[in-house]
């Protein structure tokens, strides 16, 4: 025992003395001001303090202090938060800011490799995946009005006649619960594969739940992974990577089994039908490249990324965007009336919206800008990662840097949009009645790196919207508390579960 007395006091000093030095090593000069980071731990307890549960309102209040770019600690992660619309709009369309911060953690989701076009690094393979894809969608109708619309009026059918089978089931009350989530996915399927699942199809089902845990499961400061990547290893129960893994592969396998229908068919040697069948095409002649030295990014796994990527980005958003305007709708129905108006005016009855009829909505395409805006699906964008050694406003940003751009705080801005917390379309209408686009509504990103799926969002969101309008009302059920417009919050925003009176209006 005197021998530990005697020891234990240098020791102690000698740990204290190592993790100080490790956790206080010498920065650059010159970093973006920043909260004093904590040892260990970094900033994420004054995160917590601030905001526990949505680091972007956290970040938006820390930015008073500290300015629009700012350092942050997560854990063992250094990061750099772009705060202002002007600061994102002017880095990150540079090629040194359009990098993806990607770790072993985020591995784990793509065979342990940097694969997919999400989080791909910016030179190769991005830029060739991103060709490749845009080509090919493009070549199948992505873009396309007379290619698109019939695939988007099929689903809304089915959407349609379901919420009219729920109204007389359930007396008019409808629980919105990702209840747009396998009419989406479709969508996406349809540009990737060139076919639709049932709606009631079990895997399509279990696929849609998967995405919604795995989304739900990923927030900056609830996370544990993202402040200290290392831990899954460590305490991978602890730490949810467990169930973080299991889904990973029950998505993998989903999209691994497409792709071996889709050899199985062999139409992608002699006549490919969609994006799957190209992607195999080229990996045959690419495998012929082989033999000549040449490394391809055309695989298996890498076409299995690619989907899963594309379902990720794209089905999800578009689904969590609808059920927001619902709820905004059913929250203002003034809102409501006046766009039923505007549709009932411009949409005969008993038809489709055409591509003549969207320059006519104006409110409608307004109100969906105001959704876009207050239901702030990505609060945070993609998190972006410096090529190299560069400068932002003046400040040092090293190589690697974690960047996150805190687009929630743009959306709303007191001093732009002066009543951000009001859902107000008429903000997107100018003085003669007509839509005007803002260039500070960014939902779809900044650059090169926004989203690809921008074009099939917006044509959907804008058949949807005005589909469920044309045919329904939504309003409050009588008795209850109003739902709440408050975000469940994850890797994407979307409404809490929500019950709603919807009543057919023909």
């Amino acid at each position: 025992m005197e021998i530990f007395s005697v020891f234990s006091t240098p020791l102690l000093v000698v740990l204290v003395i190592f993790l100080i030095s490790k956790l206080f090593k010498r920065r650059p000069k010159n970093l973006p001001p920043g909260p004093l980071p904590l040892p260990f731990i970094g900033n994420l307890l004054q995160l917590a303090w601030i905001n526990p549960t949505e680091p972007y309102r956290a970040f938006a209040k820390m930015s008073e202090k500290y300015g629009n770019i700012m350092s942050i600690q997560l854990g063992s992660v250094y990061a750099v938060v772009f705060n202002s619309f002007e600061v994102m709009e002017e880095y990150l369309v540079k090629p040194e800011f359009s990098d993806r911060f990607y770790n072993d953690w985020m591995q784990e989701r793509t065979f342990q490799k940097q694969l997919g076009i999400i989080f791909s690094h910016y030179l190769s393979p991005w830029q060739e995946l991103r060709r490749f894809s845009l080509r090919t969608l493009r070549d199948f109708g992505f873009g396309k009005r007379n290619k698109m619309h019939p695939i988007i009026q099929a689903e809304l059918e089915e959407v349609m006649t379901n919420i009219k089978t729920k109204i007389k089931e359930d007396n008019g009350i409808i629980t919105f619960d990702g209840y747009f989530s396998i009419s989406t996915l479709n969508l996406m399927w349809s540009m990737l594969a060139g076919a639709r699942y049932e709606h009631s199809d079990p895997k399509l089902l279990k696929l849609t739940q998967v995405i919604k845990d795995f989304l739900a499961s990923n927030n900056v400061t609830t996370n544990v992974l993202f402040a200290f990547p290392e831990w899954r290893h460590w305490f991978p129960d602890l730490t949810g990577m467990t169930a973080q893994r299991k889904c990973f592969k029950e998505t993998n396998d989903f999209f691994q089994g497409i792709v071996n229908e889709r050899k199985q068919l062999e139409a992608y040697k002699s006549m490919p039908e969609n994006l799957i069948d190209e992607f195999l095409h080229e990996i045959e002649l690419q495998e012929k490249e082989k033999g000549k030295g040449n490394e391809s990014i055309f695989t298996e796994e890498q076409l299995v990324a690619l989907v899963n990527d594309f379902f990720l980005a794209g089905a999800e958003t578009t689904a969590s965007t609808t059920a927001w305007c619902l709820l905004f709708l059913l929250t203002n129905p003034e809102v409501q009336k006046k766009l039923q108006e505007e549709i009932d005016r411009v949409v005969p009855n008993g038809t489709f919206l055409t591509e003549e009829h969207e320059p006519l909505l104006h409110y409608t395409r307004a109100t969906l800008s105001e959704t876009l805006r207050m239901g702030d699906v990505l609060p945070l964008m993609v998190p972006r990662s410096a090529t190299e050694d560069t400068t932002c406003g003046g400040f040092f940003i090293p190589k690697g840097t974690y960047i996150m751009a805190n687009t929630h705080k743009i959306n709303h801005d007191k001093d732009y949009w002066k009543d951000p917390e009001t859902f107000r379309p008429e903000r997107f209408i100018d003085d003669n009645g007509h839509f005007k686009s803002d260039p500070r509504l960014k939902p779809f990103g900044f650059g090169k790196r926004a989203c690809l799926g921008e074009r099939l969002a917006s044509m959907s969101l804008l058949h949807y919207l005005t589909a469920l309008m044309q045919n329904f009302t939504f309003l409050a059920v009588p008795n209850e508390s109003p739902p709440s417009i408050e975000p469940l919050v994850g890797l994407t925003n979307g409404p809490h579960t929500y019950r709603a009176l919807v009543e057919c209006r023909f």
